[in-house]
């Protein structure tokens, strides 16, 4: 498929994640076949306003590419204003972000409240496109809520305003990441649309992948399932899972990449937001938890990292690894 100019073979996109998909996140998700990923959503208006937090998000290395900018927004000329700041920073697209399902987000109009009113919607997509030569995305939900299931209509008029690809969460606002996904929804909005959709949302299994691009998605966007489980992309495509010491490696080097990207402090404290997974299925995992969790020093943690593989794998044994 293509999409922002570019051909990918497998169609594994890594989503955007506020407070997760920092470029550590991205480079690990990339190591192991994400083909695109997206920045953490940033605020339009924060970026325009040289807010510190929104600035810090354009952090990457070089070689973090193809890469897009995802922004949120309610406003149509700071959403052209920070497109343009973003393309002069060298992202190679814009995301808009109309699914956000978070009280702070939607309560002030942005998000999938965009999706409430598609007018104002499609005045910040137009802006947008009308302020870059790079491609425009947007990534929305199957509506706002039951009543309100709208994506298939929204896309449609997305397409005519000259967007170059849809992502869709099959949930609506009121369903928040519960509840049955509305897998149709895929099938309905390609139907309608020539570019092309991605999926988005409780897509972990090589099964999960087929029964989105049987009903006409053409790609898939991981997000939640990718968190403490970047290998998650190998294992979409039939690779085999983690051994021990590669969630060992792997957890390490996350570590040092995100004391890099934020400070040791900070970095120590972003890191106990993937621990949880990192571990999940081990033996002892609940307590190395706990015990994890209190430390700010990068190389206490490191030291309680190799503490805990040694125990529950006994490598220099030869044993396997002691899961549940």
């Amino acid at each position: 498929m293509k999409a922002y100019g570019i051909e990918f073979t497998r169609g594994l996109f890594l989503a955007p994640l506020s407070g997760y998909t920092d470029w550590p996140q991205r480079m690990l998700c990339r190591e192991f076949g994400a083909e695109l990923c997206y920045t953490e959503m940033i605020s339009a208006a924060g970026l325009t306003r040289n807010s510190r937090n929104s600035r810090s998000m354009l952090k990457r290395p070089e070689d973090d590419r193809p890469l897009v900018a995802q922004i949120s927004t309610n406003s149509p000329v700071d959403a052209a204003e920070a497109a343009r700041l973003l393309q002069d920073c060298g992202f190679d697209g814009i995301d808009i972000n109309m699914g956000c399902p978070v009280k702070k987000v939607a309560s002030k109009g942005g998000g999938v409240a965009l999706m409430r009113d598609p007018g104002l919607a499609l005045r910040i997509t137009e802006a947008v496109i009308g302020s870059v030569s790079i491609p425009v995305s947007v990534k929305m939900r199957a509506g706002w809520d039951a009543s309100c299931l709208n994506a298939a209509d929204l896309a449609e008029s997305l397409e005519f305003a000259g967007v170059d690809v849809v992502t869709v969460h099959p949930r609506t606002r009121g369903d928040m990441y519960r509840g049955t996904p509305r897998w149709e929804v895929f099938e309905e909005v390609g139907q309608r649309v020539r570019f092309p959709v991605v999926a988005s949302g409780d897509i972990r299994t090589p099964e999960g992948m087929s029964l989105a691009r049987d009903l006409g998605a053409d790609a898939v966007m991981i997000g939640r399932g990718a968190i403490g489980r970047p290998w998650i992309f190998r294992e979409l495509t039939g690779g085999p899972g983690p051994m021990p010491q590669e969630r060992r490696e792997v957890m390490l080097r996350h570590l040092d990449m995100l004391c890099s990207c934020h400070g040791s402090r900070t970095g120590v404290l972003h890191m106990r937001k993937f621990i949880s997974t990192y571990v999940r299925g081990m033996r002892d995992a609940a307590h190395f938890r706990v015990e994890a969790c209190i430390l700010d020093k990068p190389s206490l943690l490191k030291e309680k990292i190799d503490e805990f593989f040694d125990r529950a794998c006994s490598i220099e044994h030869g044993h396997d690894c002691h899961f549940l």
